[in-house]
């Protein structure tokens, strides 16, 4: 039996409305509230000078480079395992492919390493990008990250969140040190949301 043009036309608009309302819920999955993570995420961004004489390292051509700091002294061994850390963090974030090429750590290092040092610290890391200076030029940045070191507990889990900076020098989440899924969750939807 064949069903009549009004039957159809019902059927028609009910497969429609299922395919966009099953759109638009996936939308709202994917785009979680930022409320519900656990970085702390400043709602419009606060803009960020680098100091005139410190070398910010350019990312190799990399249109729009994402950037996450964080304070070390390279000599400490908290601060190598902080490193590979950071590489778990990075792994996770290879469900954001387009995220996980333009982000870059940005280690602001007060020990002003040597080149050896320095290699043996980075460890062939691409994504790693080392900046040393004099110690005020690291403190008016870390001051304005508000990521000053404390103490001598270098890369201790009070010492290890980082901030996440925009291309446009705007910061805009402070990045708990947790669980490495955690954190590339909570970078991949701060950067999903600025963008």
């Amino acid at each position: 039996m064949r069903r009549s043009p009004k039957a159809r036309l019902i059927l028609i608009l009910a497969a429609l409305s299922s395919l966009v309302g099953g759109y638009y819920l996936g939308q709202y999955w994917q785009r979680r509230p930022l409320t519900d993570l656990s970085a702390v995420v400043y709602p419009s961004g606060l803009q960020i000078d680098y100091p005139a004489g410190l070398t910010i390292p350019d990312a190799g051509g990399t249109p729009s480079v994402w950037r996450l700091f964080l304070v070390a002294d390279t000599r400490e061994q908290a601060c190598s395992q902080l490193l590979d850390h950071y590489a778990f963090v990075f792994n996770r974030l290879a469900a954001w492919p387009s995220i996980q090429a333009r982000l870059r750590l940005s280690v602001l290092a007060y020990d002003r390493p040597d080149a050896t040092s320095l290699d043996t610290f980075v460890g062939g890391r691409d994504w790693v990008d080392v900046i040393t200076g004099d110690t005020a030029q690291l403190d008016s940045l870390s001051a304005q990250l508000g990521i000053l070191p404390g103490g001598g507990h270098w890369c201790s889990d009070t010492q290890a969140n980082a901030i996440l900076v925009s291309p446009e020098r705007a910061n805009w989440a402070l990045i708990p040190h947790e669980q490495a899924a955690i954190m590339a969750r909570n970078i991949g939807t701060i950067i999903d949301f600025v963008e």
